[in-house]
Order: C-alpha cells, then sequence, then structure tokens
C-alpha cells in the first residue's frame, strides 16, 4: 500500500524581483520540498520569467531546461526559473522528474501572483486542465482574480490479486485525484469587506463544482493560501455545507510575519465521508525560527495532507 503527499505553499512574490535582488535561494527551496517529501505541491504568488532566460547552478555547469508542463506542444507554457532550478535539484535527490504548470489568472495577460502545480512525475501524471465557471463578479465586488483550475491527476499503483487456487498475480491499476489549488481575496483594503468577497467566492467556486461533477473525481481536494481569518467565515460554511471537511477547523496559523503576527490562511478542504481521507490531517510545516522562514523562504508555511492511494479505497485499514 501507499500514500500520496499533497502540500500547498504560497511563496511570497517568487521571482517577482530581478535575479540579483532575490532574497530566496531555489537551494533553501528545493531542501524545503525536499525534508516535506512531497509528491504534488499546489503553489500561490509565482511569477512568470522570461522564456529565452539562461539559468545554471554554477559558471562551469550547462544551462538548466524548463521543467514546465504544456498540455498542447503547439503553445509553451509560462515559464518560472527558480522553480526549474528547484526541479533539477529535486531530481538530483528523488526517483523521476519534476514538473510544474502555471495557471493563468482571471486577466489573461498577468503574470504575476499565480497559481501553480507542481509535482513528481514519477508519482503522477496531469491528465487534465479545466478553468473552472465560476462568476467574476457578485455583490457589488469583482471576484477571484486568480481564477480557480481543476486539476485532475492519475496515477498507477501495482496491485496483488489472489486467486481462487491461491496463486498471486500482479497487475496496474490506475487512480485518480481532482486538485483545486486556492488563492483567495487578501484582507488589503478592509477585513470585513473581503470577509464578505471570499464568501461570494466559495459560492460560485462551489457552484461551479457542482454544475460539473461528472469531470471532478471524488477523490477531491481544493487547498491553499484561502487568506480565511478564522473558521466562522462564511466561506468556510459554504464549503462544508458543499460536502467538504475543512482540515484547519483549529485556525492552525500558517502565516507569520513581523508586521502582521499570525494568521490560518492556509487551508485543505477535502471531500466528506471518503475513505482515502481516512486518515487526512492538515500538517503545518513550521519553523523554529519564524524571522529565517519569512527572511529565506516565505512569509507562509507549507501544509501538508497524507492521502491513501492503494488497492481498495474501502479497505479499513
Amino acid at each position: 500500500m501507499g500514500f500520496l503527499q499533497v502540500a500547498s505553499w504560497n511563496i511570497e512574490h517568487l521571482s517577482g524581483a530581478p535575479r540579483a535582488q532575490r532574497r530566496q535561494s531555489a537551494f533553501a527551496l528545493a531542501d524545503h520540498i525536499e525534508m516535506a517529501g512531497v509528491d504534488l505541491l499546489s503553489l500561490q504568488e509565482i511569477y512568470v520569467t522570461p522564456d529565452d532566460e539562461e539559468v545554471r547552478i554554477g559558471a562551469s555547469q550547462p544551462p538548466i531546461a524548463s521543467r514546465a508542463f504544456s498540455p498542447d506542444p503547439a503553445r509553451p507554457a509560462w515559464r518560472n526559473s527558480d522553480l526549474d532550478v528547484v526541479c533539477h535539484l529535486l531530481e538530483e535527490h528523488s526517483r523521476g522528474d519534476w514538473r510544474y504548470h502555471i495557471l493563468p489568472n482571471r486577466v489573461p495577460g498577468d503574470r504575476e501572483q499565480l497559481c501553480a502545480a507542481m509535482w513528481n512525475d514519477s508519482k503522477l501524471d496531469l491528465a487534465e486542465i479545466v478553468t473552472l465557471p465560476v462568476a467574476h463578479e457578485g455583490g457589488g465586488f469583482p471576484l477571484w482574480d486568480r481564477a480557480p483550475h481543476l486539476l485532475n491527476f492519475t496515477s498507477e499503483i501495482d496491485v496483488w490479486h489472489r486467486a481462487e487456487d491461491g496463486e498471486w498475480t500482479k497487475a496496474s491499476e490506475g487512480r485518480r485525484l481532482s486538485l483545486v489549488p486556492l488563492h483567495m481575496k487578501s484582507n488589503f483594503g478592509g477585513v470585513t469587506e473581503n470577509r464578505r468577497r471570499r464568501g461570494l467566492e466559495a459560492e460560485t467556486l462551489c457552484e461551479a463544482l457542482g454544475a460539473m461533477q461528472d469531470q471532478i473525481d471524488d477523490t477531491l481536494i481544493l487547498i491553499g493560501d484561502t487568506n480565511i481569518l478564522s473558521n466562522a467565515e462564511p466561506a468556510i460554511e459554504r464549503f462544508i455545507d458543499f460536502g467538504l471537511v475543512d482540515l484547519n477547523n483549529n485556525d492552525g496559523a500558517t502565516y507569520w510575519s513581523a508586521q502582521y503576527s499570525e494568521a490560518p490562511f492556509d487551508r485543505a478542504f477535502v471531500a466528506a465521508n471518503r475513505p482515502e481521507f481516512r486518515y487526512a490531517r492538515q500538517y503545518i510545516l513550521r519553523s523554529s525560527d519564524l524571522t529565517a522562514h519569512d527572511r529565506l523562504l516565505s512569509d507562509h508555511y507549507m501544509i501538508k495532507v497524507s492521502i491513501k492511494n492503494y488497492l481498495d479505497d474501502a479497505d479499513p485499514r
């Protein structure tokens, strides 16, 4: 049997400054991701970098090729050169290739603060990307600047079957997982107003997901930076009414900065009453040195969820 490790991380303004001025190191990012042992990572605040940028680990090293995944070979995918280096470093220490895909915002030409997904290609294949048909206006507010997308992944596992005569045979069986990376309205501009806006965003997202159930696997995870301040927000209530479980219902802090202190922004929501989520809990990778974490990595902590990925989703184990 096995488990898939699914995580989310808002890597604060990744590649949002010229390379010489960037405070984050791809080596530090790769170290953190490898330590977390993840297979699939939802990302926020990713910036697009030039397609022709040449990146090397050292002056005598060869250029690092882009790991950006494009579902259409005729249309090159957006690139983030720091993620290219991170993937390269992860491949040095783990089995399989790493890929990432950057998702567009509501405004098609926007190349800042984008959502993305990154995954170990030996564990998962990205089979489908669907732009969710959410409303971008509601209650007099603009909604979902970071347009949500549904990403359907597949995985293959080896399964042993025992025949009536007692003989064992091995076969490969497929599994599916549906992921929605989240980056909801921030609290900039007023807490009360933006609490309402997040409630409206949750409402229209649930409506969109409900209208396309045939494209969504029962193994459904919504995960990312929700900017939600407490489990009493209307957005939480709407997700729960839709049949999801908030794995950060106790409002564990996932964000820290010297200016704003702590907040429970990052959350994972999973489908309720699904056996593959029987043991699913949200873990928060929190450094003991918050200042160093903020300085070298991000003002957000990575969150992580482990889900069952073996023979029988109904298996009581």
